[in-house]
């Protein structure tokens, strides 16, 4: 199975079980447990300031800044984390094919309060349950899809909206109509400057390609089109014809 993430936590015998079972698919851990488990051996501020910022980076130079102060810090966890969780746990690892950014595995919090008055059963009896609710709820989306007139899902309208607002701060000097360089000034003076592809849905950051979504800067360079389309740049995977 191809495009796909796998989330599994505090579970070596799940790990391994996926493993088998998902050869070719991507596994990732959640961070906030690692953290969790990480604050029993090194509970030093340098951890929590510099861990937090390496796994939201989306490039691997940012994750790097921050990962080496870490590193600096205390170079024993380098060796801790290889031998404990040794699964993907930063954004700047990720594939940008699956279009999905998560650190967290908090929706297995939804799933389990959603399967578990059938948790009790033998497995082929919570399996069979499963597949009953997961038609059930498919078809229940079909029809909500079916009677939405954008193309896109409405969640993702408003985050578009609510992400083309306030990019006044944001210099985009172009050097073609699809391309363009978005330079951004931060309080302590610090300069950063991203390139914007529009037509290949990529920005030098990576955020956009991650996520399938847009992110501020490359929404800056799209709203300076004369008839701006957003819809065209956010990847199908949030279409409503996927459900």
């Amino acid at each position: 199975m191809e495009n796909l993430a796998v989330y599994t936590n505090a579970c070596k015998g799940l790990e391994v079980a996926v493993a088998k079972v998902f050869p070719n698919i991507e596994q990732r851990e959640c961070f906030r447990h690692l953290m969790e488990n990480m604050k029993k051996y090194y509970s030093r501020d340098v951890y929590a300031k510099n861990m937090w910022p390496a796994t939201r980076a989306y490039t691997p130079h940012k994750f790097k800044y921050f990962f080496d102060k870490v590193i600096d810090a205390s170079p024993e966890v380098l060796n801790w984390l290889k031998e404990h969780h040794n699964l993907l746990w930063a954004r700047s690892k990720f594939s940008i094919e699956i279009k999905c950014d998560y650190i967290n595995n908090n929706l297995a919090e939804s799933w389990n309060a959603w399967i578990k008055e059938h948790k009790d059963p033998h497995v082929h009896c919570l399996a069979d349950a499963i597949r009953e609710k997961t038609l059930t709820l498919f078809s229940k989306r079909r029809k909500i899809a079916n009677a939405l007139s954008p193309r896109m899902l409405p969640v993702v309208i408003h985050q578009l909206n609510v992400g083309s607002r306030g990019l006044g701060h944001l210099k985009v000097t172009k050097g073609h109509p699809e391309e363009a360089e978005v330079t951004e000034i931060y309080k302590d003076g610090e300069v950063r400057r991203h390139v914007v592809y529009l037509p290949q849905h990529v920005y030098t950051c990576r955020e956009w390609q991650l996520t399938g979504k847009p992110c501020s800067q490359a929404l800056a360079v799209i709203t300076t089109l004369r008839q701006p389309n957003i819809d065209q740049y956010v990847d199908k995977y949030y279409s409503v014809e996927k459900f």
